[in-house]
């Protein structure tokens, strides 16, 4: 196990000594700020335990110590889909891939598009922009599942989305996406076609497009959009840190409220009422 797992558990023992509320140990910086929003710090310590396996590792730790009063949140990745059963009840798995595609299916976006887009543009897309973000991002992410399923180990991290996202509509050219993801990994040897057909298949039998999706790849082509399709900004005014921090921004608590997360939360909270983690 990592040392810096064991640290972060040792961490919050320490801490337990002095606090009398919660942790809530997320994956990294931006799911922080996110919880901070609706947290109240006396009752709740939101604590980072960098990526997924972090967060398992730290809970499974505290848990075999029976470290009262500790949740953890991660992303769903394909959980959902491969019929992954989470390890704890300590434990919640989003409902969706990850926290940015939570942001993208509230109204998050919709404000957004408000404070960012352009309002003759939006109405002239031709179609629903929400949906138009999960349709391009189901077709990453079926390449994604693809590269798991089959062992490819396939490189995702710094995608040129410009690449294969079309500019206008934001669709995604499938060959294109191949071409990028196998250059990036240094795969000449993969045929694009037999990779682009798997993945394809994939994508036919996927019905919750919630559960493949990546909101870290919406966020991408959000960007993308809100240069020429959706807005006018420059690249710099809308890259996506900038448009993940506006999204987190816009996410307020009636939106919270209709989560699973939500719901999640609040159950833990039942099960263990000396503890409460949202205000």
């Amino acid at each position: 196990m990592r040392r810096s797992v064991i640290a972060k558990a040792n961490e919050v023992r320490l801490k337990r000594q002095n606090h009398k509320g919660c942790f809530l140990i997320v994956e990294g910086r931006d799911d922080r700020l996110f919880f901070e929003q609706f947290v109240n710090r006396h009752d709740c310590q939101v604590t980072v335990a960098n990526g997924k396996d972090g967060v398992t590792d730290v809970v499974r730790i505290l848990d075999y110590d029976a470290v009262p009063g500790v949740v953890g949140v991660v992303d769903a990745d394909f959980d959902h889909i491969e019929g992954r059963q989470k390890s704890s009840d300590n434990l919640i798995v989003l409902e969706t891939v990850d926290l940015e595609a939570l942001l993208i299916r509230s109204a998050a976006l919709d404000r957004v598009l408000i404070e960012l887009g352009s309002g003759e543009k939006i109405a002239g897309f031709g179609g629903n922009v929400r949906e138009a973000l999960v349709a391009a991002a189901v077709a990453i992410g079926c390449l994604r599942l693809h590269s798991r399923r089959a062992g490819l180990d396939l490189t995702f991290r710094g995608l040129a989305y410009r690449r294969f996202i079309h500019t206008e509509s934001l669709v995604v050219d499938v060959r294109a996406l191949v071409q990028e993801v196998v250059n990036r990994s240094q795969r000449p040897d993969l045929p694009l076609r037999d990779v682009a057909r798997s993945a394809f298949a994939i994508q036919l039998s996927v019905d919750d497009h919630w559960l493949v999706g990546y909101g870290s790849d919406m966020v991408e082509i959000l960007a993308v959009g809100l240069r020429k399709a959706l807005g006018t900004n420059s690249a710099k005014a809308v890259e996506a840190k900038v448009v993940r921090q506006c999204l987190r921004l816009a996410f307020q608590r009636s939106d919270l409220n209709k989560t699973d997360l939500s719901r999640n939360l609040r159950e833990w909270a039942a099960r263990n009422p000396s503890y409460r983690v949202l205000t």
